[in-house]
């Protein structure tokens, strides 16, 4: 019977551990969506920043337009 004891504890600590790893690699996916969420944040901040410059010169160009 103590070998079957042995047994179950080996399997509770190769449990414990599986639940560990998973545990580390469910902190690490949420830490990548949270990186990728900035990232997605700056491209769209980037985006309008961009989008305005356009708008800008475009203006320049038809002010330039109207004046001739």
């Amino acid at each position: 019977m103590a070998s079957k004891d042995k047994i179950i504890d080996k399997i509770e600590k190769k449990i414990d551990s599986i639940e560990k790893l998973h545990d580390k690699e469910s902190l690490m996916c949420e830490e990548v969506k949270d990186l990728l969420a900035d990232l997605r944040d700056d491209e769209d901040e980037s985006w309008e920043d961009d989008s305005e410059e356009d708008f800008e010169e475009d203006d320049e160009e038809v002010d330039e337009e109207e004046e001739k």
